[in-house]
């Protein structure tokens, strides 16, 4: 039991940097450098988890209903044995892929108090735990874990993983290595001692480490992003390779389409950007961040801010809350000549965001004009 290792140990985030070109916002992507555990990829902030069972009890329902889920299909089984620890073990996994941290907690107490001393159990509440940023209580969890089965890997794993979360860089090594000492092919541990290297600064090490796990692991598609968002952020087309491994794992993903767009906008190949963003909103026309990232080509780089209106009030029509949209329609129009719409649209802007400072300085502008 436990939550499988199957999914990658972290996830990342792509970082959204504003940057100024002549006034312009523009969206970019930069080295994926934020941690998100395993577990906080599920989406499951459930506030009022307890440590603690609830009284539900099983067997108060009088009728067998159809199953809806496979936590549903569990209770069944739990109500004919409901003095099986590993019934609850498995129908917490099945709450937390269904969404519900809250549930799954409930669950995994219950196996406890039928088996307080089976180390898999404990590790999978403190990954519950983790996942709701209960992070103390976590680790107690995890060191339980580890008392009572101290080969456990993935208990390793994720201890090793906390201490890369608090900076304890040594420690996290020293975990990291026990769980490769007892099996070499545990790519999450050289993924884990690549982060740290890189947060170290040792860049060799940290390639050399990531490399390893994806070779350990040819569908290990953050790892793929990661290297792939470090050469970006270098300049070096070697990048490119990477953004197109971790399309071969996942196609389509607009991460890994929105990276390799970015590369090619940023490294002036502009043709190519602009064929993947139109691919990207062909295949997601609810996708703001590439219509937004056309819209900014033609306004900066073609110098054709007429071209650029249809992108971004397409922008907001997916988007309607993303204040540099409205900000670059009203430089658009200032662009042009027609002073009103960019009156009106910097006013917009201020409306979303009443700290967007070019706004405010565009609306200032326009006033004098008009």
């Amino acid at each position: 039991m436990g939550l499988s290792f199957e999914s990658p140990i972290f996830a990342f985030r792509k970082s959204e940097i504003q940057t100024l070109k002549h006034n312009i916002p523009m969206i970019r992507v930069g080295v994926w450098i934020v941690i998100v555990s395993l577990i906080g990829v599920i989406g499951c902030n459930e506030p009022g988890a307890s440590d603690e069972p609830t009284t539900r009890q099983d067997g108060d329902r009088s009728e067998e209903k159809v199953p809806r889920s496979r936590a549903d299909e569990i209770s069944i089984e739990i109500r004919k044995d409901p003095k099986n620890p590993v019934l609850y073990a498995r129908r917490a996994e099945a709450h937390i892929a269904e969404g519900s941290l809250v549930l799954a907690l409930e669950d995994i107490n219950r196996s406890l108090t039928l088996d307080s001393v089976n180390a898999v159990f404990h590790l999978s509440k403190g990954e519950i735990l983790y996942a709701q940023k209960k992070v103390d209580k976590a680790i107690d969890s995890f060191e339980r874990a580890l008392e009572l089965d101290g080969n456990n890997t993935e208990a390793l794993l994720k201890m090793a993983e906390v201490q890369l979360l608090l900076r304890q860089y040594q420690e996290c090594f020293n975990l990291a290595n026990k769980a490769l000492r007892i099996n070499d092919q545990l790519y999450q541990g050289y993924f884990i001692k690549g982060y740290a290297h890189y947060e170290l600064g040792d860049t060799s090490r940290f390639i050399s480490s990531v490399q390893t796990a994806i070779e350990l692991n040819p569908n290990f598609f953050d790892g793929f992003m990661m290297l792939g968002s470090f050469f970006s952020s270098i300049n070096d087309d070697v990048a490119l390779d990477y953004f197109d491994s971790a399309l071969e794992v996942r196609k389509d993903d607009v991460q890994a389409l929105y990276a390799k767009a970015m590369y090619f906008q940023e490294q002036g190949r502009l043709e190519e950007a602009m064929e993947l963003y139109e691919y990207m909103v062909a295949i997601d026309p609810n996708n703001g961040l590439a219509w937004f990232n056309q819209g900014f080509i033609w306004l900066e780089y073609y110098e054709e801010p007429q071209a650029a209106i249809p992108f971004f009030k397409k922008t907001i029509e997916v988007f309607d809350g993303y204040d540099d949209a409205f900000y670059n329609l009203g430089l658009c129009y200032e662009l042009i000549g027609n002073f009103s719409e960019a009156k009106s649209y910097f006013e917009q802007t201020l409306e979303v965001n009443p700290q967007h400072d070019l706004a405010a300085i565009g609306l200032s502008r326009v006033m004098r004009r008009s």
